[in-house]
C-alpha cells in the first residue's frame, strides 16, 4: 500500500528528476494530498490528484500517520479566494511580516474566528492567522460548483499580468495549461495537466472555430499540441505565454501567429 502525505509549504515545485537543477514539471499547493511512490535521499516521487507524477523535496511533504484523516477533510475549512492569501503568526498585519503564502484555491483547516481574522491549522500542524477577506468558509469536502464559461474567463483574467512560469500553477507564476486547469478546477471541472493531454482528454467536445463560445479551450502547435488558451469572445482569448511579453495576456485568434498555430478547440 502506498504511503500518502500532504504538501506543507505554500507552493512546492515538482521536478522531472530528484534535483533542483532539472526541469520543473508542475507545482503542488499547500494542502494537496500526494501518493508517495518512492523515496530517494531527500526526495519523494509522488503522484498528484490530477495523476501527474514527479519528484518533490521531502521537506515539503508531511507523511500521514497510520489511520490519520486527510488534511482539511473534517469540520470547516477556509478556502483562499484571493490570488494569494498572506498568513501571519498573529492576527495583525503590522506586528510582523507574513510568514506564509497560500495560493488561490488552497483549503486550510479552520480553528477559530477573531474579529476580521481566522485562526487556521496548517498541514505541518502549526497554528497561524489569515484575514477573513482572503477566504471563504466552507464545510470540508464541499465540491467546487460547476461554473459557466464566463465564470471560467472571469477567473482566468484575474491572472492578467502574472509572470509566465514553465510548470507554474499559481499567481506567483503560471503556464498555459496550468492557467486552464486552475480556471476550470475552481469551476468544478477537472482537466489534465498538460495542453496535449487536455486536447485529447475524454469527455471534452470538439468545437469548430465558427462555433466557439466563451470558456472554450483553444489549442495551438506546429507538429503537436504545445499551447492552450481560453476563449473570451469576438476572437479574443486569455493565456499564459512567452510571446512578446512573458505574462498572462489577451490575444486575438486573428493575429497571424495564432491563426497559423491554431489546431482546434474543445468544450469541457
Amino acid at each position: 500500500m502506498q504511503d500518502k502525505g500532504v504538501v506543507t509549504v505554500g507552493v512546492a515545485n515538482v521536478y522531472r528528476e530528484p534535483s533542483k537543477a532539472v526541469e520543473m514539471v508542475t507545482q503542488a499547493i499547500v494542502g494537496t494530498e500526494v501518493a508517495i511512490w518512492e523515496t530517494r535521499e531527500d526526495w519523494y516521487y509522488v503522484r498528484l490528484p490530477d495523476l501527474y507524477q514527479g519528484w518533490i523535496e521531502a521537506s515539503a511533504v508531511r507523511r500521514y500517520g497510520a489511520g490519520e484523516a486527510p488534511y482539511a477533510s473534517e469540520g470547516q475549512v477556509a478556502e483562499v479566494v484571493s490570488l494569494l492569501g498572506l498568513v501571519y503568526l498573529q492576527p495583525s498585519v503590522s506586528a510582523h511580516p507574513p510568514v506564509y503564502t497560500a495560493p488561490l484555491g488552497a483549503r486550510l483547516e479552520m480553528q477559530a474566528e477573531e474579529d476580521t481574522w481566522l485562526r487556521v491549522v496548517l498541514p505541518d500542524r502549526a497554528m497561524r492567522w489569515i484575514q477573513k477577506g482572503d477566504v471563504t468558509i466552507l464545510p470540508a469536502g464541499t465540491p467546487w460548483p460547476r461554473g459557466t464559461g464566463q465564470d471560467v474567463v472571469d477567473l482566468a483574467t484575474r491572472f492578467l499580468g502574472v509572470p509566465y512560469l514553465w510548470g507554474g500553477t499559481t499567481a506567483r507564476g503560471i503556464d498555459c495549461s496550468g492557467l486552464a486547469q486552475l480556471a476550470y478546477h475552481l469551476n468544478g471541472v477537472e482537466l489534465l495537466r498538460d495542453a496535449d493531454m487536455q486536447f485529447s482528454q475524454p469527455g471534452l467536445q470538439s468545437v469548430a472555430r465558427e462555433d466557439l463560445q466563451t470558456g472554450d479551450l483553444l489549442f495551438f502547435g506546429e507538429s503537436s499540441i504545445t499551447h492552450v488558451g481560453i476563449y473570451i469572445d469576438d476572437g479574443q482569448f486569455v493565456h499564459a505565454t512567452t510571446h512578446l511579453r512573458p505574462v498572462v495576456q489577451i490575444s486575438s485568434l486573428d493575429e497571424p501567429r495564432w491563426t497559423q498555430l491554431f489546431q482546434g478547440a474543445r468544450r469541457p
